[in-house]
């Protein structure tokens, strides 16, 4: 950003989510009057927020400052500024940000924050829809806001999981039943934990979400192909159960959701009713 420098072998080392908050760390000691919001805001407070919602900087700024935008910096006008600090940078409250970001964002990219926010704990379900209610009233966009905060379920583990289940809400598929516990056919005291789970009458319908994390993870480790051994095990027991077919679902498919309708549908995902 104009005035804001970095060593290129640095810089390029880093990831985007890394890149954003670098900007917003040297913005805030740059400016220490400023507060941020919206989407800055909850990155700052470590909720995911999809790539597509971080192109700008977010700020609160008075009624009477101007709100004439930047090239790369966004300005709201707020009549009553809440002010919090995290991360040694000032913030609009939790309350403030989640339901800024929620009346702002599509219900799919709303859903991966508001379920964040209460995988985080940073607040339970029911205040979440206190918030939403109390301070997105006549603000446009209240009604997705609303359905969100509905549909939020903190159980989900990651923007990924909570990006798929979000399509599938939106594109008629009944919700699924989020990190259920089946036990192991072959070691019945072994536990496994799916990421989603359908009943259609007798038949149990696994769905799991293939993230880059936990695989980038084992292989900075070393340990990728034993990782990679392990899910496949994993899998394998658990299709040995009675009446269970596996989906296994990647980011492809959330960026072609035609291709998620056709998996859940050959799957036998039940349609919402």
């Amino acid at each position: 950003m104009p005035g804001l420098y970095a060593r290129p072998d640095y810089w390029s080392e880093l990831k985007f989510r890394q890149r954003y908050l670098h900007r917003v760390r040297a913005l805030a000691q740059k400016h220490p009057d400023w507060t941020f919001c919206s989407y800055t805001a909850a990155v700052i407070y470590g909720l995911s927020v999809s790539h597509a919602n971080l192109a700008h900087i977010h700020i609160a700024v008075a009624p009477a400052q101007s709100t004439t935008p930047g090239s790369q910096v966004i300005r709201h006008r707020y009549a009553r500024q809440t002010r919090a600090i995290q991360m040694d940078i000032a913030v609009t409250d939790i309350d403030q940000t989640i339901t800024d970001c929620l009346v702002d964002a599509s219900f799919v990219e709303g859903l991966i924050i508001a379920d964040s926010a209460l995988h985080e704990q940073l607040l339970s379900k029911e205040h979440l829809v206190e918030a939403v209610d109390k301070l997105g009233l006549n603000r446009r966009g209240v009604v997705t806001a609303r359905s969100v905060a509905r549909c939020a379920d903190g159980l989900s583990e990651s923007g990924g999981e909570s990006k798929a289940r979000a399509l599938m809400i939106e594109r008629g598929w009944q919700t699924p039943e989020l990190q259920v516990e089946l036990f192991d056919p072959v070691e019945p005291g072994r536990p496994y934990r799916v990421d989603y789970l359908w009943r259609a009458g007798d038949q149990l319908i696994i769905g799991e979400f293939d993230g880059f994390v936990k695989s980038e993870k084992a292989a900075e480790e070393g340990k990728l192909a034993k990782a990679q051994f392990d899910e496949r095990q994993r899998e394998s027991r658990l299709s040995l159960l009675d009446n269970c077919k596996i989906v296994r679902l990647c980011w492809d498919d959330l960026r072609d959701p035609s291709k998620l309708d056709r998996k859940l549908k050959v799957a036998g995902v039940p349609r919402a009713c």
